[in-house]
């Protein structure tokens, strides 16, 4: 690992309760809880979650959101794209919820929306809108956003109002919370925990790490960036 990364990385840990959306009281043991670590791949099951990326990208990156989390909304619309472009090809983008209820009424029956939306294979541009339309997300809103986006009103209707994705939601917080997640936005990157609505530098410092990591545990050897 090249040491101005080393150093970058050890810089900010202390810091990554900034921009991000809590659930409950966050005490001095926080940055303890939130320590990089080193992992081989993600440490729960994301299969069957939406996914964008190659299937056997050498890093998995998985964000814990909440639709009406002001931060997870920076994070899509500020970092994401960069981080995006930088490691094209190279990383599985992975999203599960986490809404905030206590903070955010709307948060759960929009992530349920989604996933919704996932039955119709329209669930990024689905996600993108409720970002978007932040302040828009009534089970009113939630329909009509999915008949803007051409998808079958009726059976989007019928399985919003069913309930059927409760336990899909439910299933992603319990994850979540096994593993110390407590707000939003939560990352794991190849099992490390990145907290917050961190920019695209940062961000990227860490991917960089988990590739060379994984690169070096793939080869039998050590990969340096030096």
């Amino acid at each position: 690992m090249g040491k101005a990364l080393v150093f970058l990385i050890a810089g900010v840990i202390g810091g990554f309760a900034l921009g991000f959306s809590v659930r409950g009281p966050v005490g001095v043991e926080a940055s303890d809880r939130f320590a990089a670590r080193s992992a081989s791949r993600t440490p729960f099951s994301i299969e069957g979650r939406p996914s964008q990326g190659p299937e056997d990208a050498l890093v998995e990156f998985v964000e814990f959101t909440d639709y009406e989390c002001p931060f997870c909304r920076r994070f899509r619309e500020t970092t994401y794209p960069e981080i995006r472009r930088r490691f094209d090809g190279k990383v599985k983008w992975v999203v599960r919820n986490y809404p905030l209820s206590q903070i955010h009424p709307n948060a759960r029956l929009a992530a349920e929306a989604a996933e919704c939306a996932l039955d119709q294979d329209r669930f990024w541009e689905y996600h993108d809108l409720l970002f978007e339309r932040y302040d828009q997300l009534g089970r009113a809103d939630l329909k009509s956003h999915a008949r803007e986006l051409g998808l079958e009103g009726d059976r989007f209707d019928s399985c919003l109002d069913s309930g059927v994705k409760q336990i899909v939601v439910q299933n992603d917080l319990m994850d979540g919370y096994r593993f110390g997640v407590t707000g939003t936005p939560t990352f794991f990157i190849n099992g490390q925990v990145v907290v917050g609505a961190q920019g695209p530098d940062l961000v990227s410092a860490f991917i960089e790490v988990a590739l060379e990591e994984a690169m070096a545990a793939s080869s039998g050897g050590l990969v340096s960036t030096e």
